[in-house]
């Protein structure tokens, strides 16, 4: 299959492209910023903020479209319409777990929950709501959307986990949102990947899909996890109960329960792709940044202002 990869060179969209170049022929578009992953696969250079260099260069069509980059309507609104044109019909969006709003519907969010955003994301969400909008009025035969909670995997360029083993590696101070209880999900970015590639090869129907673990964890049991992973010990962490103390100043994730109700794509890809167990994927994940990553201990400023003795306790 010849399949175009929008995005493809940051830490989802790398490993999309991994895994579809094991098997099928691969163009990427992307702003040329970051070379692509393998001499196999094409790259095509433009900005999708400006039509006119996407137009230059799609000019022919696709057996399949799989969109990374796609977070402002713009970027939908450039590149869509002219991959129609040109007679793409399977569409497959990476779009988020933020587009679902608290405010209306208990996690775990379902697929059919009415999608405006959370508040908590900003504009993020909202955002990801209007892509998902346009892509729908496009007219793509099968167009099919997938929404994870938290991704991670080798590479990741979001500092979450590796913050994390940071400071279980030098014993050092973990603040924790409230009192750990928060709830949140994960997606192992291989599983994501090889969901992907199933979409692309219409593997099961078109739709709408939550992607990701089956169930969510709280806070402190992530924490657990990532010892375990690493074969340390759980020590050091504290409860930060003042909520006015912003949570991503010395946490990596917002004090929001982010869990998504999976079974249907679980169901839609049982015969082929299973998501890969939490313990596992953070192994794995843990390997890969001790060969490539020093995982250095950096406190944030609000972390060194509640080891002076902000308002927390110690579970």
């Amino acid at each position: 299959m010849r399949i175009l990869v929008l995005g493809g060179t940051n830490f989802i969209g790398r490993h999309i492209v991994e895994t579809l170049r094991g098997s099928e022929d691969v163009t990427v578009l992307n702003r040329g910023t970051q070379s692509v992953p393998g001499d196999d696969v094409v790259q095509l250079t433009a900005d999708r903020t400006a039509p006119a260099s996407v137009a230059e260069v799609l000019t022919i069509g696709f057996d399949a479209v799989v969109d990374v980059s796609g977070t402002e309507p713009e970027h939908i609104a450039s590149t869509a319409p002219v991959l129609r044109a040109l007679g793409v019909s399977r569409y497959t969006f990476i779009s988020s777990g933020s587009v679902y709003d608290s405010r209306t519907t208990k996690a775990p969010f379902p697929e059919t929950s009415t999608i405006e955003g959370d508040p908590i994301w900003g504009e993020y969400g909202r955002a990801k709501v209007e892509c998902e909008r346009l892509l729908s009025e496009c007219g793509f035969e099968e167009l099919t959307v997938l929404r994870p909670p938290y991704v991670y995997g080798p590479g990741n360029s979001e500092p979450r986990e590796q913050f994390l083993w940071s400071r279980l590696l030098q014993g050092k101070s973990i603040f924790v949102p409230g009192d750990g209880s928060t709830t949140i999900q994960f997606c192992h970015v291989s599983y994501l990947a090889e969901v992907v590639l199933a979409a692309c090869r219409g593997q099961f129907e078109p739709g709408v899909y939550n992607v990701g673990d089956e169930h969510g964890l709280s806070f402190d049991s992530y924490i657990a996890c990532l010892a375990k992973a690493a074969g340390l010990p759980v020590t050091g962490v504290s409860h930060v109960l003042d909520p006015r103390i912003p949570a991503r100043d010395y946490f990596p994730f917002r004090n929001y329960s982010l869990v998504l109700e999976t079974s249907k794509i679980a169901a839609a890809t049982s015969h082929a792709i299973a998501a890969i167990p939490l313990a596992e994927g953070l192994a794995r994940t843990y390997d890969w940044f001790q060969a490539h990553d020093p995982l250095d201990y950096v406190p944030t400023p609000r972390e060194e202002e509640l080891a002076d003795g902000a308002d927390i306790t110690h579970p």
